[in-house]
């Protein structure tokens, strides 16, 4: 991330550009003409971005469906000052007004940024606000040329691979006894990839993937 900032929107085609600048625009003319975001990094402003990040977390998919929303326990507290105090870590948070709608966490480890927890107010999807944020933050972390990389972490989502230049093929590995019992777990467990598999293109064909996704996520 050493790299000047208009070096890493080259990687984007100049539609994606286009699209990318139009909800910018879009939520800035919703906002009344200027976005309101900030960075937190020190330890005096951390608490301030937990208090503001929990209260989006509480209201996303991400905390309610799938328990993965921002920790709100006092070891996570005291491990965000921790790392606060050294400089490693990055929080972001994006407004409408004076409301939080989505935030970003970010710790450091040996120069790398990871994206841990992120979320945004199921209320303002339509205007992207978790793509903008990113794209504010990852312009500002360009700037500050601290990091040597923006880790995505593993899995395939749609906004990991937009933003991201490059990957690593990863995996979990487990060895299992070779028996009648191991064998038909294995074979189900391939049966249901291949069934999720197939209904996921069939739903891409129709074009309803990523209306069934929504569902989904919020028990539309």
């Amino acid at each position: 991330m050493r790299q000047p900032f208009e070096e890493y929107k080259g990687k984007f085609s100049s539609k994606t550009r286009s699209t990318l600048n139009r909800k910018v625009r879009k939520y800035t003319e919703h906002c009344g003409g200027s976005i309101s975001w900030r960075i937190y990094k020190s330890a005096g402003e951390m608490p301030e971005f937990f208090q503001l990040a929990r209260a989006v977390s509480q209201v996303t998919y991400q905390e309610k469906l799938l328990d993965a929303g921002l920790p709100d326990s006092e070891e996570f507290r005291r491990e965000m000052d921790r790392l606060a105090q050294q400089g490693h870590v990055r929080g972001f948070i994006l407004f409408h007004q004076d409301i939080p709608v989505s935030y970003l966490y970010c710790p450091v480890v040996n120069d790398v940024l990871i994206y841990a927890f992120l979320g945004y107010n199921p209320s303002y999807m339509n205007f992207s606000v978790g793509t903008i944020l990113q794209w504010f933050a990852l312009e500002h972390l360009f700037a500050e040329r601290c990091f040597r990389f923006f880790d995505f972490t593993e899995g395939q989502s749609e906004h990991k691979k937009l933003f991201a230049t490059h990957h690593i093929q990863c995996a979990n590995v487990f060895f299992l006894r070779s028996n009648l019992r191991n064998r038909l777990l294995l074979h189900s467990q391939r049966i249901v990839d291949n069934f999720s598999k197939l209904t996921g293109n069939k739903l891409d064909q129709l074009g309803l993937k990523s209306k069934v996704k929504k569902m989904m996520r919020f028990g539309i």
